[in-house]
């Protein structure tokens, strides 16, 4: 790996680390918003049959309540996320076939993601799902940029 990409990689890492932790945090205030329980604490309601109390909620509950309500930390998180992704792809595939077939994957993924989370009437829920529509559209339309330069040279 050169130099920048090192560094951008290493960079990628610290700020998902801190957007992990700063969203884990400001999601922690799902355990004060009781009335958020039942649409919020979907992975405990899964691990504990539907009752959720204080002492039991999951920790994955922390970050649903910081993308439904403060979701900057998340979108960091998100996005530093897949940058590590595409850049290790991009270095362990050699084929531009295969790099191209790996992207469009990936942005068909984070599609398919925000399809999942279109029902959420919370304004941060949307933010989430508009920034996973973005960066899935620009990963297939990079992917469609290197796929027809390959066949124009050709």
């Amino acid at each position: 790996m050169s130099y920048k990409r090192t560094i951008s990689f290493g960079l990628a890492i610290m700020f998902f680390c801190i957007a992990t932790f700063a969203s884990w945090y400001e999601g922690s205030e799902l355990v004060d918003n009781p009335f958020e329980w039942k649409h919020t604490a979907v992975f405990t309601s899964w691990i504990h049959d539907g009752e959720v109390e204080r002492e039991n909620i999951a920790q994955l509950d922390y970050f649903v309540y910081s993308i439904k309500f403060k979701p900057i930390f998340p979108v960091i998180m998100m996005v530093s996320f897949i940058y590590m992704v595409f850049t290790l792809g991009i270095k362990f595939l050699k084929s531009g076939t295969k790099r191209n077939l790996f992207v469009s994957i990936l942005g068909v993924l984070l599609l398919i993601g925000a399809g999942l989370i279109s029902s959420s009437p919370t304004s941060g829920a949307r933010v989430f799902m508009l920034s996973l529509i973005l960066i899935g559209f620009l990963l297939l339309g990079s992917a469609a940029i290197h796929h027809f330069r390959k066949a124009q040279l050709n």
